[in-house]
C-alpha cells in the first residue's frame, strides 16, 4: 500500500473503527455486548492496560456483556499492511482479569471476513 495512505489510516479515529468492524464482525464478544467508552467504566485492572496503551500509541475498545468486560488494543503494522496491500490491525485482546487472551495480526479479506494473517 502507499505510504501516504497508510499513514492516514493510522489515524486514532480510523485505526478505531477498524477495530470496532474487526470486533463487531468477529466472533471475538458475545453477539450481546456493548462497548463501553468512557475509561472510568472499565474496570481498573484493564484501565491500567488502556492508558498504557495510549501512551504506547495504540487505540482501544472495550466492550461489556453482564460481568464481563474484554478490551482491545490496537496498532496498524506497516509492514504487513504494504506486504498485503491492506490494512493489517496488531490487536491483543484482554478478559477483565487483564490477562491476554489473544493476539495477531488480522486483516479485512475481500469477502468482509476478519481473518488472522497466515491462515
Amino acid at each position: 500500500m502507499e505510504t501516504k495512505r497508510l499513514r492516514a489510516i493510522q489515524q486514532p479515529s480510523h485505526l478505531e473503527r477498524l477495530l470496532d468492524a474487526y470486533i463487531t464482525r468477529s466472533d471475538a464478544v458475545s453477539k450481546n455486548a456493548y462497548q463501553i467508552r468512557d475509561p472510568e467504566a472499565v474496570v481498573p485492572l484493564l484501565r491500567h492496560i488502556l492508558v498504557r496503551a495510549t501512551v504506547d500509541g495504540r487505540v482501544w475498545a472495550c466492550w461489556e456483556y453482564g460481568p464481563q468486560q474484554w478490551l482491545f488494543t490496537a496498532e496498524m503494522s506497516l509492514p504487513l499492511s504494504r506486504e498485503r496491500r491492506t490494512p493489517v490491525l496488531s490487536i491483543d485482546r484482554y478478559n477483565d482479569h487483564g490477562e491476554l487472551m489473544e493476539t495477531g495480526n488480522f486483516l479485512l479479506d475481500p469477502h468482509g471476513l476478519w481473518r488472522k494473517c497466515g491462515e
